[in-house]
């Protein structure tokens, strides 16, 4: 009999209070988990010859002051310095990549897979309410950035990666995320604000907010375009005549396979729990299952901005078992009701084709070498030379 695969857990993260302690207590829950005891574990830091802390407190004073406060919390917290907290939870150090997503977007709901292998995935939602910024939930990317999420004004946001490389100076595309979620409470609002920050790599960001104005943003160093429609549907390439030339060929050609689903539900004005079954069976074209190779679905989100709900799945077929399914109502959530849950957790690949991660150790094989007997031939010959090294030994093999 087959053992079933072993579900995949997220923790979920309620954090209220100033920015640096919201720092200090996201730092620890980080120390709780096996990641953050292997980070705590390791004593020395390498520090990269390009790394400069004053150049990242000058890029967070500038763009998100608030940020270097959590940071200030996280790195007390942990009792390490702003230098190792900065290279691991700041903009220009140790941010791996990020994969790649599928959105569509209507009037009333915005819907999105988040794909990408499980070593690199953060594995956190989070709730936040700071002072001095808007509250959002999201999840979480190196504590301090966000792939996707919704704010206290109903906006959505999304990320989508084009290019990992190359990674020019600029902003993480998690922070740029967190930082619409933070600083803006409208779709205009937040493509004004993408025009003007620095992007490190390039990436689309799909957007809906509380009026039903849908938009997806284009943008790389120094170039950024963007599109608004009653509908749109987004993946892991660029559209505009100006960043087309920029797409990957073979990742573009994949990624343009994807629209077509994606732009038939989004234009079908589908309601929050159908756009959340298209985009979360198992058996969707929307939904991966390459975990050991270029990414797998790690979990879906949809949200209703004029409502401030949002359904959240991990894995896939989370709709088939209701305790699978987190429906988020942020308005409670915000007049100061916690979720009663820390922990969220479903299947990796659905019930199509599950997934255990991390994934089981394979034992070795153990080698066993047999002693053959040698040929008639070779052990005659053996014989023969026996009898000749040894002259008073008489000769076995007949004449």
């Amino acid at each position: 009999m087959k053992t079933p695969a072993k579900p995949f857990r997220v923790s979920i993260a309620q954090c209220r209070g100033t920015p640096y302690e919201v720092g200090r207590a996201q730092a620890r829950l980080f120390a709780t988990t096996p990641k953050g005891r292997a980070f705590l574990r390791s004593k020395t830091t390498r520090f990269p010859w390009w790394f400069n802390l004053r150049a990242e407190q000058r890029m967070f004073a500038k763009y998100a002051p608030a940020l270097w406060e959590e940071l200030c919390g996280l790195a007390d917290e942990l009792g390490i310095t702003m230098e190792r907290a900065a290279l691991r939870f700041g903009n220009d150090g140790m941010r791996p990549p990020i994969g790649g997503c599928s959105a569509a977007i209507s009037a009333d709901v915005y819907g999105r897979n988040y794909d990408y292998r499980p070593r690199y995935y953060g594995a956190q939602f989070v709730l936040l309410q700071a002072s001095g910024c808007n509250a959002s939930i999201g999840s979480s990317h190196q504590l301090t950035g966000r792939l996707d999420g919704m704010n206290e004004y109903g906006l959505m946001i999304g990320l989508h990666q084009v290019k990992k490389s190359p990674r020019f100076p600029g902003l993480s595309a998690d922070l740029i995320v967190r930082m619409i979620l933070d600083q803006c409470s409208t779709t205009k609002e937040a493509v004004a604000r993408l025009r003007e920050l620095p992007h490190a790599m390039q990436y689309n960001y799909s957007l809906l907010d509380a009026g039903g104005c849908a938009a997806v943003v284009e943008a790389g160093a120094g170039a950024v375009a963007a599109r608004t429609d009653a509908w749109l549907a987004c993946t892991n390439h660029f559209q505009s005549p100006l960043l087309r030339p920029l797409n990957h060929r073979v990742r573009a050609a994949h990624s343009e396979h994807r629209l077509s689903p994606l732009e038939a539900w989004a234009s079908r004005g589908l309601s929050a729990e159908q756009m959340f079954t298209a985009l979360n069976r198992s058996t969707s074209p929307a939904f991966f299952h390459g975990y050991f190779r270029g990414g797998g679905t790690l979990h879906t989100i949809v949200g209703e901005p004029t409502k401030r709900r949002v359904l959240i799945g991990i894995g896939g077929d989370a709709a088939a078992l209701e305790e699978d399914m987190l429906d988020v109502s942020f308005d409670r959530w915000l007049a100061g009701e916690d979720l009663p849950v820390t922990h969220l957790q479903g299947q990796l690949g659905g019930m199509s084709k599950p997934v255990a991660w991390p994934p089981r150790p394979k034992r070795k094989k153990q080698i066993v070498l047999a002693t053959t007997p040698a040929p008639k031939s070779r052990r005659r010959a053996s014989l023969v030379s026996d009898s000749i090294a040894r002259p008073g030994k008489k000769d076995p093999t007949p004449n």
